[in-house]
């Protein structure tokens, strides 16, 4: 898997690609996995191979769009290709997560969290928890973890007033979130649901 310097081109979006576009775009096609796929699926195999080639894609756009702290990428690099148990392992959870993933945008966010990995922003156990997490999360919640942002993730009265308990159930149903037993913070966010939001959706939502 081509994480690091990826041969793919990274102007395009995967993720807005139809799975028709692999099949028929040229530029696409002659991507190693993509022209493996193509090839199956010609021969009468699932379309669900070219769906996590599109996510997979998705995910090595993304960590290699923006910046990332230089020195934290080259100790990672040199872990990676020195240490060959390492880099299976982290190859293997990779196309674990993605594969699971039943829309694309969670492809970059998980991206995004594996950014934070490399630059030591949270370990290993912290990026598959959240993964897990992110897995679970219904995207509706997005737009809301980003209003619960301006209250220190807690439901305040305004908050309460504005919005439905739909979006609180939601979240609650992750185990993002916990109820608590004060009349004016009924609802708060807790640490791995922050974690997600900060490493992971915030840096992906769309205003």
């Amino acid at each position: 898997m081509e994480l690091f310097n990826p041969s793919i081109d990274l102007t395009i979006d995967y993720s807005e690609l139809f799975l028709d576009d692999f099949l028929d775009n040229e530029v696409v096609n002659k991507i190693p996995i993509i022209k493996t796929f193509v090839g199956v699926i010609k021969t009468g195999v699932v379309i669900n191979q070219l769906w996590f080639a599109k996510k997979l894609l998705t995910f090595i756009s993304e960590f290699n769009k923006g910046s990332i702290d230089s020195k934290k990428l080259v100790d990672f690099k040199n872990r990676f290709d020195k240490d060959e148990k390492y880099r299976k392992k982290l190859v293997e959870i990779i196309m674990v997560i993605n594969d699971k993933f039943l829309e694309i945008e969670k492809s970059k966010i998980s991206a995004q969290l594996f950014k934070s990995y490399v630059e030591e922003k949270i370990d290993y156990e912290e990026f598959v928890s959240l993964n897990i997490s992110l897995d679970r999360i219904h995207p509706e919640s997005y737009k809301f973890l980003q209003i619960l942002e301006k209250s220190d993730f807690k439901i305040s009265e305004e908050i309460k007033s504005e919005k439905s308990f739909d979006e609180q159930a939601l979240l609650l149903s992750t185990g993002l979130a916990r109820e608590t037993s004060s009349w004016s913070h009924g609802f708060v966010l807790c640490e791995n649901g922050r974690k997600l939001y900060e490493h992971g959706i915030k840096k992906i939502i769309r205003e």
